[in-house]
Protein backbone atom coordinates (compact mmCIF):
# COMPACT_ATOMS: atom_id res chain seq x y z
CA UNK A 1 0.00 0.00 0.00
CA UNK A 2 2.70 2.24 0.86
CA UNK A 3 4.38 1.53 -2.69
CA UNK A 4 0.66 2.90 -4.10
CA UNK A 5 1.16 6.23 -2.18
CA UNK A 6 4.81 6.48 -3.23
CA UNK A 7 3.47 6.18 -6.94
CA UNK A 8 1.14 8.60 -6.67
CA UNK A 9 3.15 11.35 -5.08
CA UNK A 10 3.70 13.93 -7.62
CA UNK A 11 7.13 14.93 -9.01
CA UNK A 12 9.22 18.05 -9.51
CA UNK A 13 9.76 19.00 -12.77
CA UNK A 14 12.67 18.09 -14.17
CA UNK A 15 13.59 21.71 -15.31
CA UNK A 16 13.25 22.95 -11.61
CA UNK A 17 10.66 25.45 -12.06
CA UNK A 18 8.71 25.26 -8.92
CA UNK A 19 5.75 23.29 -10.86
CA UNK A 20 4.67 19.84 -10.69
CA UNK A 21 5.85 17.01 -13.61
CA UNK A 22 3.66 14.72 -15.59
CA UNK A 23 5.50 11.39 -15.84
CA UNK A 24 3.65 11.11 -19.68
CA UNK A 25 5.79 14.35 -20.03
CA UNK A 26 8.86 13.60 -19.60
CA UNK A 27 8.63 14.62 -15.99
CA UNK A 28 8.25 17.96 -17.60
CA UNK A 29 5.46 20.75 -16.62
CA UNK A 30 2.86 21.70 -19.17
CA UNK A 31 4.53 24.83 -19.45
CA UNK A 32 8.25 23.43 -19.86
CA UNK A 33 6.89 20.78 -22.15
CA UNK A 34 5.17 23.06 -24.32
CA UNK A 35 8.64 24.90 -24.54
CA UNK A 36 11.09 22.19 -25.31
CA UNK A 37 8.47 20.63 -28.06
CA UNK A 38 8.23 24.19 -29.80
CA UNK A 39 12.09 24.03 -29.59
CA UNK A 40 12.64 19.98 -30.67
CA UNK A 41 9.84 21.22 -33.20
CA UNK A 42 7.14 18.52 -31.42
CA UNK A 43 8.52 15.26 -32.84
CA UNK A 44 11.14 14.17 -30.31
CA UNK A 45 9.05 14.92 -27.34
CA UNK A 46 5.85 13.11 -29.10
CA UNK A 47 8.27 10.15 -29.63
CA UNK A 48 9.75 10.22 -25.90
CA UNK A 49 6.09 10.53 -24.53
CA UNK A 50 4.93 7.48 -27.08
CA UNK A 51 8.28 5.77 -25.38
CA UNK A 52 7.13 6.43 -22.00
CA UNK A 53 3.31 4.67 -22.62
CA UNK A 54 5.11 1.78 -24.23
CA UNK A 55 6.81 0.58 -21.44
CA UNK A 56 4.18 -0.06 -19.41
CA UNK A 57 2.74 -3.04 -18.95
CA UNK A 58 -0.69 -3.81 -20.15
CA UNK A 59 -0.08 -1.15 -23.07
CA UNK A 60 3.02 -3.53 -23.84
CA UNK A 61 0.74 -6.81 -23.80
CA UNK A 62 -1.69 -5.49 -25.90
CA UNK A 63 1.00 -4.37 -28.37
CA UNK A 64 2.12 -7.42 -28.38
CA UNK A 65 -1.32 -9.66 -29.20
CA UNK A 66 -1.82 -6.81 -31.60
CA UNK A 67 0.28 -7.20 -33.87
CA UNK A 68 -0.03 -10.96 -33.89
CA UNK A 69 -3.35 -10.84 -34.91
CA UNK A 70 -2.90 -8.12 -37.53
CA UNK A 71 0.12 -9.69 -38.61
CA UNK A 72 -1.57 -12.41 -41.33
CA UNK A 73 -3.64 -9.00 -41.94
CA UNK A 74 -0.27 -7.30 -42.56
CA UNK A 75 1.65 -10.40 -44.70
CA UNK A 76 -1.86 -10.29 -46.70
CA UNK A 77 -1.50 -6.54 -47.23
CA UNK A 78 1.72 -6.79 -48.15
CA UNK A 79 1.23 -7.90 -51.48
CA UNK A 80 -1.50 -5.21 -51.40
CA UNK A 81 0.89 -2.60 -51.61
CA UNK A 82 0.60 -3.27 -55.33
CA UNK A 83 -0.95 0.07 -55.55
CA UNK A 84 1.66 1.46 -54.63
CA UNK A 85 3.83 0.94 -57.93
CA UNK A 86 0.63 1.63 -59.98
CA UNK A 87 1.34 5.51 -59.53
CA UNK A 88 5.06 4.66 -60.90
CA UNK A 89 3.21 4.26 -64.76
CA UNK A 90 0.94 7.17 -63.80
CA UNK A 91 4.46 9.14 -63.07
CA UNK A 92 5.60 7.45 -66.29
CA UNK A 93 2.82 9.01 -68.01
CA UNK A 94 2.86 12.37 -66.93
CA UNK A 95 6.01 13.07 -69.21
CA UNK A 96 4.70 12.51 -71.89
CA UNK A 97 3.72 16.07 -73.20
CA UNK A 98 0.44 15.69 -74.77
CA UNK A 99 -1.06 13.82 -71.86
CA UNK A 100 -0.01 16.23 -69.15
CA UNK A 101 -0.35 19.67 -70.99
CA UNK A 102 -3.76 19.05 -72.23
CA UNK A 103 -4.79 18.09 -68.38
CA UNK A 104 -3.08 21.38 -67.02
CA UNK A 105 -4.12 23.78 -69.89
CA UNK A 106 -7.41 23.32 -69.03
CA UNK A 107 -6.96 23.60 -65.35
CA UNK A 108 -4.87 26.88 -65.99
CA UNK A 109 -7.56 28.65 -68.12
CA UNK A 110 -10.01 27.67 -65.51
CA UNK A 111 -7.38 29.52 -62.67
CA UNK A 112 -7.24 32.37 -65.05
CA UNK A 113 -10.80 32.48 -65.37
CA UNK A 114 -11.58 34.29 -62.11
CA UNK A 115 -8.64 36.92 -63.00
CA UNK A 116 -9.11 37.93 -66.64
CA UNK A 117 -12.41 37.61 -67.78
CA UNK A 118 -13.02 36.00 -71.36
CA UNK A 119 -13.75 38.42 -74.30
CA UNK A 120 -17.55 37.76 -74.07
CA UNK A 121 -17.59 37.79 -70.27
CA UNK A 122 -18.65 40.89 -68.26
CA UNK A 123 -16.57 41.39 -64.46
CA UNK A 124 -18.47 41.26 -61.82
CA UNK A 125 -17.89 43.15 -58.31
CA UNK A 126 -17.91 40.86 -55.61
CA UNK A 127 -18.08 43.62 -52.97
CA UNK A 128 -20.32 46.25 -53.69
CA UNK A 129 -19.18 48.12 -50.49
CA UNK A 130 -15.89 49.02 -51.76
CA UNK A 131 -14.71 51.15 -54.18
CA UNK A 132 -13.98 49.08 -57.29
CA UNK A 133 -10.62 50.84 -57.58
CA UNK A 134 -9.12 51.72 -54.80
CA UNK A 135 -10.92 48.98 -52.11
CA UNK A 136 -11.68 51.67 -49.80
CA UNK A 137 -15.04 51.14 -48.12
CA UNK A 138 -17.70 53.12 -49.13
CA UNK A 139 -21.21 53.61 -46.72
CA UNK A 140 -24.71 52.24 -47.51
CA UNK A 141 -26.23 56.17 -48.37
CA UNK A 142 -23.05 56.60 -51.53
CA UNK A 143 -23.11 53.14 -52.81
CA UNK A 144 -26.21 53.98 -54.87
CA UNK A 145 -24.54 57.62 -55.75
CA UNK A 146 -21.40 55.99 -56.04
CA UNK A 147 -22.75 53.41 -58.75
CA UNK A 148 -21.51 53.73 -62.69
CA UNK A 149 -23.79 53.09 -65.41
CA UNK A 150 -21.09 50.28 -65.92
CA UNK A 151 -22.54 48.10 -62.80
CA UNK A 152 -19.73 48.90 -60.47
CA UNK A 153 -19.46 51.18 -57.35
CA UNK A 154 -16.72 53.74 -57.17
CA UNK A 155 -16.00 56.51 -54.26
CA UNK A 156 -15.71 60.11 -54.87
CA UNK A 157 -12.93 59.88 -56.42
CA UNK A 158 -12.96 57.72 -59.22
CA UNK A 159 -17.08 58.23 -59.64
CA UNK A 160 -16.08 60.03 -62.85
CA UNK A 161 -16.22 57.68 -66.02
CA UNK A 162 -13.17 59.15 -66.89
CA UNK A 163 -11.27 58.65 -63.35
CA UNK A 164 -12.52 54.54 -63.97
CA UNK A 165 -11.79 53.60 -67.68
CA UNK A 166 -15.50 53.31 -67.81
CA UNK A 167 -16.62 50.74 -70.74
CA UNK A 168 -19.89 52.25 -70.91
CA UNK A 169 -21.04 54.05 -73.97
CA UNK A 170 -22.64 57.46 -73.12
CA UNK A 171 -22.25 58.71 -76.56
CA UNK A 172 -24.40 55.97 -77.78
CA UNK A 173 -27.05 55.77 -74.73
CA UNK A 174 -27.62 59.92 -75.80
CA UNK A 175 -27.91 58.84 -79.32
CA UNK A 176 -30.12 56.34 -78.45
CA UNK A 177 -32.44 58.49 -76.31
CA UNK A 178 -32.72 61.30 -78.69
CA UNK A 179 -33.85 59.68 -81.53
CA UNK A 180 -36.90 58.23 -79.09
CA UNK A 181 -37.27 61.42 -78.14
CA UNK A 182 -37.30 63.92 -81.35
CA UNK A 183 -39.26 62.50 -84.68
CA UNK A 184 -37.32 61.66 -87.47
CA UNK A 185 -36.75 65.17 -90.03
CA UNK A 186 -36.38 63.51 -93.27
CA UNK A 187 -39.55 61.66 -93.09
CA UNK A 188 -42.66 63.28 -94.52
CA UNK A 189 -45.75 63.36 -92.04
CA UNK A 190 -48.54 61.30 -93.29
CA UNK A 191 -52.12 61.99 -92.41
CA UNK A 192 -53.58 64.85 -95.17
CA UNK A 193 -55.13 67.48 -93.10
CA UNK A 194 -54.04 66.09 -89.65
CA UNK A 195 -51.21 69.57 -89.65
CA UNK A 196 -53.11 72.53 -89.80
CA UNK A 197 -51.77 76.10 -89.15
CA UNK A 198 -52.04 77.70 -85.86
CA UNK A 199 -53.87 80.62 -85.62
Amino acid sequence: MEDNNAQNLPVNCANGCGFYGNPINNNLCSKCFKELSAKNGGLQADANSTATKATEPNLLQRLTTAPVASSPSSTSSSPAPAPTPAPVPQQDNAPTPPTSSGVSTPASVASDAPETPAPGEKKVQTNKGRCYMCRVKIPLAKQAIGKCRCDFVFCDAHKAPGKHDCEFDFAKMGKDLLTKANPKLNEKPTGGRSFTRIQ
